[in-house]
């Protein structure tokens, strides 16, 4: 792939967890902590497959840790932090027996979702500027 076309298409994935970080804040307005806080890993999740995808690497993973690994370089201990934070919401806030037969709506409250949110922004503001960094 061209390193423009790898370009666009890092654009598609950063345009993607620009807009589901948009939905995971209504979600949260409404009450839907759970989903805010699945919303807010996809986020996490597709601004750093935007930073792999403008290279044209592997895409492979839902987990936001491995996906800074293979980001590699020097990765600042809150984006780690903001990592682990968010790949714990991948599962549990969709299963009802991802938490010992309990329904994530009853599981994760407002509290959960703003600092979801808030991971997930910040990563996404990391890597935007990462992505639109000049080389």
């Amino acid at each position: 792939m061209s390193i423009e076309n790898a370009h666009q298409r890092a654009q598609l994935w950063l345009r993607q967890a620009k807009d589901d970080l948009k939905a995971a804040q209504v979600l949260q307005r409404a009450g839907q902590a759970a989903q805010s806080c699945f919303q807010s890993q996809q986020v996490g999740e597709k601004a750093l497959k935007a930073l792999l995808a403008a290279e044209d690497r592997d895409l492979r993973s839902h987990s936001l840790s491995a996906l800074l690994k293979a980001i590699g370089g020097e990765i600042e201990e809150p984006r780690q932090r903001q990592a682990r934070l968010l790949d714990k919401l991948y599962a549990p806030t969709r299963y009802p027996d991802a938490l010992g037969d309990e329904v994530p709506a009853d599981i994760f409250g407002p509290e959960d979702s703003e600092s979801a949110l808030q991971a997930a922004s910040e990563l996404l503001d990391w890597a935007a500027n990462r992505l639109n960094k000049p080389s």
